[in-house]
């Protein structure tokens, strides 16, 4: 029988439930035809999420104003993600706002508060443009690179937030030293950002509105939101949202070739 259909998670390394999520995909990696990790960022979907509200209540306003006034244009007002941040309407990621998911498939981090705590209030996006950068110059070693910087960050709970500390999980991997500072050097450049960038717009776009997000694509190319990653392993879930797609027999028979 056929593998389910590929899995596409949209994750933030120093998010405890996309690492849970990492983890758990990675070990029953068999289920699926094919598993893609598109690393994001919380606090960066949370702007765009909100940024896209917001010029969504804007083209409604701008609407009715152009009906009750019956004027022949209106000019559009897009709001950017600077502007919304200082009109003080986007709500701060935090460890006040993180709820740990429970899988039993995978422990949970160990005093994972304290290690989010810190990680968030670094504020810093270097993990996942890091992870952006070795996928796209090391596609081998990307997975390999998840995991490595999530051990470090959640197991071993040390730093993974300065580009000293990518230095140190490049060598760690393998990474000629020349290499890794060149990989360092250029963490913050145009081109990486607007990867990262591409992938939480892409978050955004499947309604997705924080780390982890999970989407199943069918042989048909139909995508599927899954909410959490306990509800990927639940046969009756998965049945019941493949079925809406694909005829209910086909899909069963597969779910149970796979669980086997």
């Amino acid at each position: 029988m056929a593998p389910l259909p590929r899995v596409k998670c949209y994750f933030d390394v120093v998010c405890p439930n996309s690492w849970i999520t990492v983890q758990a995909l990675t070990s029953h990696s068999s289920l699926f035809e094919r598993v893609d990790f598109e690393p994001v960022c919380d606090f960066k979907i949370g702007i765009l999420h909100n940024a896209q509200i917001w010029n969504q209540r804007r083209q409604v306003h701008n609407s009715r104003l152009w009906k009750s006034k019956k004027v022949s244009e209106v000019p559009e007002s897009v709001e950017s993600e600077e502007t919304l941040s200082e009109f003080g309407i986007l709500q701060k990621i935090d460890e006040r706002g993180k709820k740990l998911i429970g899988c039993e498939r995978v422990e949970p981090p160990v005093e994972w508060r304290n290690t989010y705590k810190s990680a968030v209030s670094r504020g810093s996006v270097i993990p996942q443009l890091f992870l952006t950068s070795i996928r796209e110059r090391y596609p081998d070693l990307y997975e390999t690179a998840i995991h490595h910087l999530g051990n470090r960050l959640w197991n071993q709970r040390l730093p993974v937030h300065y580009g000293c500390h990518m230095s140190t999980v490049s060598r760690e991997l393998g990474i000629p030293f020349k290499n890794a500072e060149d990989i360092v050097a250029r963490l913050s450049s145009p081109e990486n950002r607007s990867l990262l960038h591409k992938n939480c717009k892409e978050a955004v776009d499947f309604k997705l509105t924080e780390a982890p997000g999970l989407i199943l694509t069918t042989d048909d190319g139909d995508t599927i939101k899954v909410d959490t990653i306990n509800d990927i392993f639940d046969d009756s879930i998965m049945i019941s949202k493949l079925s809406s797609i694909s005829p209910t027999t086909r899909i069963e028979q597969k779910m149970s070739a796979n669980r086997l």
